[in-house]
């Protein structure tokens, strides 16, 4: 399925080699566009909550074959 919304529980984050309570915004933004290489100008939406990761993707792009949006398909 082609999503562009992605929820990711943080515990299944543990790969990282932060504890929970050591997440932050920042530290999931700098994953997602220097390990994963997502393009910064697709995230439309970025939200860590206590327990979990929102990924809102734009709309206007087909980036559905790219490595970077099946790693987080695959990590969803």
């Amino acid at each position: 399925m082609k999503m562009r919304e992605f929820s990711i529980k943080t515990d299944k984050l543990e790969y990282l080699g932060y504890a929970q309570e050591e997440l932050s915004l920042g530290v999931i933004e700098e994953h997602l566009f220097e390990e994963l290489d997502v393009p910064e100008e697709y995230i439309k939406n970025l939200e860590l909550t206590d327990d979990k990761i929102y990924i809102r993707l734009i709309d206007k792009v087909r980036y559905f074959n790219e490595d970077w949006y099946v790693s987080i398909q695959r990590i969803a």
